[in-house]
């Protein structure tokens, strides 16, 4: 019986090697894995990706991180005949993977990169939009593959980060984050400053995972004119104050906009009295010297912390 039982299912897994091959599944995709990407398409709100890429026929683009392609696919389709798409990633399966699905659809307007750490190896100046999804946090290089891709972009152009992060991890170190392949979009908002990137939209969150408290944020970056670097800021404004850490600093014009959509806790580290005498409306006040004991406190509320001093 048991015998049987195994040539049964040999049979099963042979008819499903044989299906899939003969065209089964679209571009000889196995139907389960066409009903998975189209979930994916719709609960990542891939549509809206490329519209904050602005994506259009003819447009020359890089996906970077690119995995199994599944952006890569729609791309190219977004971008036609007469569009580019690269496909940029830093593992050798992956790279397999890329190639075997550019051959597998058909993909002639792809063009498979195998990139290092730090460097993407896409020319200058030569793409309209860049997007990141769910790979910059393994990115351990990441301000110089930052530096490299606004080296890359057109003038004008467009990087597009998508991350994952859970709330109960908001206010943990980077590296803590990241271990758990997640990253809050404040360290990406700055790191991009220092690379040399404008924010020019934050969505956050943009998806909210169903069952859990994962949510993914998505910023919009485009390069600047001139490159700011935390080694070689130029001198603070009124509105700015450089004693924070370069990876924490959040510039006025965004705190403004994250303290008016209640995204962000406000917090007063300067004396009681300096408090009472004048403060930020919906500040809460917690002396520096006691921060470190109201940590609980603080990741109880679920949002990412601003502190100010001055």
């Amino acid at each position: 019986m048991l015998r049987r039982a195994h040539r049964e299912l040999a049979l099963v897994f042979t008819l499903g090697i044989v299906i899939t091959s003969a065209g089964g599944g679209l571009h000889g995709q196995p139907v389960s894995m066409r009903e998975q990407e189209s979930a994916r398409e719709a609960w990542q709100k891939v549509g809206e990706i490329f519209a904050a890429m602005r994506v259009g026929s003819g447009s020359v683009v890089a996906d970077v991180g690119a995995g199994d392609g599944f952006l890569t696919a729609r791309l190219a389709q977004a971008v036609g005949p007469a569009g580019q798409v690269f496909a940029v990633d830093a593992d050798d399966r992956a790279i397999e993977r890329l190639h075997a699905r550019v051959e597998q659809e058909a993909l002639t307007n792809v063009t498979v990169i195998k990139g290092d750490a730090h460097d993407p190896h896409l020319d200058a100046a030569s793409l309209d939009a860049v997007v990141i999804v769910n790979a910059y946090h393994e990115m351990v290089d990441h301000q110089a593959m930052l530096e490299r891709l606004r080296a890359a972009l057109k003038p004008g152009g467009r990087l597009v980060i998508v991350e994952a992060i859970a709330e109960k991890r908001l206010l943990d170190a980077r590296e803590r984050q990241t271990n758990v392949h997640e990253i809050a979009a404040r360290f990406a908002e700055q790191e991009a400053r220092d690379a040399g990137f404008r924010i020019e939209t934050l969505h956050d969150p943009f998806v909210r995972r169903s069952a859990s408290d994962v949510a993914e944020w998505l910023i919009v970056a485009v390069p600047t004119t001139t490159l700011l670097r935390a080694d070689r800021r130029s001198p603070a404004s009124a509105e700015e104050t450089p004693e924070a850490s370069a990876d924490l600093r959040i510039t006025f014009d965004a705190f403004k906009k994250r303290r008016a959509d209640r995204s962000i806790v406000v917090v007063d580290v300067r004396s009681e009295e300096e408090f009472v005498a004048g403060h930020i409306p919906g500040a809460i006040w917690i002396q520096l010297s006691d921060l470190s004991s109201q940590l609980e406190r603080l990741r109880g509320l679920r949002k990412p912390i601003v502190t100010y001093c001055s």
